[in-house]
């Protein structure tokens, strides 16, 4: 009997017709990611971006991220073909890729991440394909449907061009970032400027029109005022809502304390 294959929780919610809720995860923990994954979260952004791991630990998150039953996406450190490969063969079922300069720095993630026609990535032959109890027509079948690509429009590059990128196909996801872009366009870590605001609102419109997945992150753990924003962009269509980070939960033993103490 063939093993079945894990369902990507965004894309499934998707069809379900809801959003779907994750978090990045900077904490090198694999029962880190368990207690996210049983919390009822539908992904983790296992964040190499902004953490400090080592591969063994990285692969290790991802099983514990199936065990749970969460959906493991990876947010590699750079456009690096060897890095999105590898977090793909550990079984990562999401790529994120920081800071994209422009048109053909997507298309290059698209070579490493996706298979032909799309890309040039080749079968692996370890965990994501049950170490060959998958074929290669299943896993295909599977991977079309289950492997997403997400970059994040964020420098000035990329958001000049980004109506070329979201109309590149085997690009599924995009994704802002704030920060990066408050300094690229003047206004240096105030992410909420209504400069940085409004250059977000015409990414995400640009990548809804063209059909793709949008996620955006929030921080409402920090400022419960940022449900409402949460709540607006889920109406407005934005299709994944990262709640922040996992070290968040600092702030709600500070606002406990404070309440205590008080």
């Amino acid at each position: 009997m063939t093993p079945a294959l894990p369902v990507n929780r965004m894309r499934e919610a998707v069809r379900q017709g809801r959003p779907s809720f994750g978090t990045y995860v900077k904490t090198p923990s694999p029962a880190m990611i368990e207690m996210l994954g049983f919390g009822g979260l539908d992904f983790v952004r296992i964040d190499l971006n902004g953490g400090y791991f080592n591969t063994e630990t990285v692969e290790n998150m991802i099983r514990a991220a199936h065990a749970a039953g969460v959906t493991p996406v990876v947010r590699v450190e750079r456009n690096d073909p060897l890095q999105i490969k590898a977090a793909l063969d550990m079984g990562a079922l999401g790529i994120i890729v920081p800071e994209v300069t422009g048109r053909a720095d997507v298309e290059a993630a698209i070579r490493a991440a996706k298979q032909p026609p799309y890309g040039d990535r080749h079968l692996p032959s370890g965990w994501s394909t049950r170490y060959g109890l998958v074929n290669a027509k299943a896993y295909t079948a599977w991977a079309s449907d289950n492997i997403t690509l997400s970059v994040q429009v964020e420098t000035r590059g990329s958001v000049a061009e980004v109506d070329a990128i979201v109309a590149l196909p085997g690009l599924d996801m995009v994704q802002c970032g704030r920060g990066t872009l408050s300094y690229e366009f003047g206004v240096p870590g105030e992410q909420y400027h209504p400069k940085v605001m409004e250059i977000e609102r015409t990414i995400v419109d640009k990548a809804l029109a063209a059909g793709k997945l949008v996620g955006l992150q929030y921080y409402p753990y920090r400022d419960p005022k940022h449900i409402a924003a949460v709540n607006q962009w889920i109406k407005h269509g934005v299709q994944c809502l990262s709640l922040g980070i996992d070290t968040d939960i600092v702030f709600v033993y500070r606002q406990l304390l404070a309440q205590l103490n008080a």
